[in-house]
C-alpha cells in the first residue's frame, strides 16, 4: 500500500484535538507512510493558534512524535462534508491510495490503522472499513460496532452502551462484517472507490453524511465492513439540541428521496406517514417543532426541485443493485439508549418490524 492520509476536521475542538494527535503518535505509525491532513472549519475557540503554539512542532508541520501534518485553516465552517472534501480532494489529486477519516474527539489504539488496512485487503470491492468505536474512558463499552440504517432513513450507532463481554456483542463481531453504512468518526476509505463514487454530498453539510455516502456506495455495488481488531475511543455524548433535529430531519428526507426507487417510496409511504405523526407529537412535546417545519420548507421549496431531481437521476443512473438487495442490511427497529422510551420499544419497533417484514416481500428489485 502507498501513503495513507489521516483526515481530521476540527470545529471548535481545541480541548480534544491535541489528545487525538498525541494518540496517533502513540499508535506506532510510520512517518514515511502516513501523513495527517488537519482541516479547521473556522473555529472561534482558538484551535488553530493552540495547535501551532502548544501541540505541533516545526512551525505546525509535525506532531510531537514526528508525524507529518498539513494544517489548513478554512475561513468559515464548511460542515463535516465540506471540511472532509477539502482534504479528500488533496488526497485524490496527490494519488494517495487510502484515507482514514478520524473525528477530533477520538483517540486511537496502537495497531488501529494496520488492522483496518488488513481488513480491506480481502476484497477489491470493499470501499470503507469502520473501526470498532468504543467509549473513551470505558474501553470495554461499545459506542458503535457498525452504524444501523432504519428503513425510514434514521441512522444510529449500533451497539451503543453495550459491553464487549455481552454475548450479543461477541456474536455480532464474530459474524458477517458487512454494514449498512460506516461511522464517519473512524473509517478507512479506498481512494479508488471515492474516485468512482464521488466525495461527500455537501448539501448534507452536517449529520447523516456518512449514511448518504454508505448508501451510495452499496447501491453502486461496493461493500462496507467493520474491522473489530481496529479500535478507537470516542469522547461521545448524544446531543439533543433543537438545531440538530433540523439537520437530521432535512437530510433524512433528502436521502430517502434520492436513493429509494419510486416503487419502494410508495411501498414505505404508510409507514413514513405513521412515523411522521409520531415525530410531530414528539417535536411538539420536546419543543423542536419549528425545526421540523423548517425541514419541510427546505425540501418542498420549488427552487430546490430541479437540484433534487438532478441528484436523484444521477444516483439512479449509477445504481448497480436493486432495493431488495441494498435493504437486506437495513433494520426495522431503533435500538439506541438515548432514545429508549416505552412508546418506541413496545409500540413503534414491533409495529414497524411487522410492516417492513411484509413490505420487503414485495420488493422484486
Amino acid at each position: 500500500m502507498g501513503r495513507v492520509s489521516i483526515i481530521i476536521v476540527s470545529y471548535n475542538h481545541r480541548d480534544v484535538v491535541g489528545d487525538c494527535l498525541l494518540s496517533l503518535d502513540r499508535a506506532g505509525l510510520d512517518p514515511a507512510g502516513v501523513r495527517i491532513l488537519l482541516v479547521d472549519n473556522g473555529s472561534a475557540d482558538g484551535t488553530v493558534d493552540h495547535l501551532r503554539r502548544d501541540v505541533l512542532r516545526d512551525g505546525g508541520s509535525r506532531t510531537p512524535g514526528g508525524l507529518p501534518v498539513e494544517l489548513q485553516a478554512n475561513g468559515r465552517n464548511l460542515g463535516f462534508a465540506g471540511g472532509n472534501n477539502v482534504a479528500l480532494r488533496r488526497a485524490l489529486a496527490e494519488r494517495d491510495e487510502l484515507v482514514y477519516l478520524l473525528n477530533p474527539d477520538v483517540e486511537v489504539a496502537p495497531g488501529f490503522l494496520a488492522a483496518a488496512i488488513e481488513a480491506l485487503r480481502g476484497d477489491e470491492r470493499i470501499a470503507f472499513v469502520q473501526s470498532l468505536v468504543l467509549r473513551h474512558g470505558e474501553q470495554e463499552t461499545v459506542n458503535t460496532y457498525g452504524n444501523a440504517l432504519h428503513f425510514l432513513g434514521f441512522g444510529y450507532a449500533a451497539g451503543d452502551g453495550q459491553r464487549l463481554s455481552d454475548a450479543a456483542v461477541a456474536a455480532r463481531l464474530a459474524g458477517p462484517p458487512d454494514l449498512a453504512f460506516p461511522s464517519g468518526a473512524a473509517m478507512l476509505a479506498r481512494v479508488a472507490a471515492l474516485e468512482a463514487l464521488g466525495l461527500f454530498n455537501e448539501e448534507i453539510f452536517l449529520y447523516l453524511e456518512d449514511l448518504e455516502l454508505g448508501w451510495r456506495s452499496r447501491l453502486a455495488g461496493w461493500r462496507v465492513i467493520v474491522a473489530p481488531a481496529s479500535r478507537v475511543y470516542h469522547k461521545y455524548g448524544f446531543s439533543r439540541g433543537a438545531q440538530k433535529y433540523f439537520w437530521l430531519e432535512r437530510n433524512r428526507f433528502l436521502v430517502l428521496g434520492w436513493y429509494y426507487r419510486l416503487g419502494t417510496l410508495l411501498l414505505i409511504l404508510p409507514a413514513f406517514v405513521a412515523m411522521e405523526l409520531g415525530l410531530w407529537a414528539f417535536a411538539l412535546w420536546s419543543g423542536w417543532w419549528r425545526e421540523k417545519l423548517r425541514a419541510y420548507r427546505y425540501c418542498l421549496a420549488p427552487a430546490r426541485w430541479r437540484s433534487f431531481l438532478a441528484t436523484r437521476r444521477e444516483v439512479q443512473r449509477r445504481r448497480r443493485i436493486g432495493d431488495r438487495e441494498v435493504t437486506a442490511l437495513f433494520t426495522s427497529e431503533i435500538v439506541f439508549p438515548a432514545l429508549d422510551t416505552p412508546l418506541l420499544t413496545r409500540v413503534a419497533n414491533p409495529l414497524f418490524s411487522i410492516y417492513w417484514r411484509l413490505a420487503r416481500r414485495l420488493l422484486r428489485w
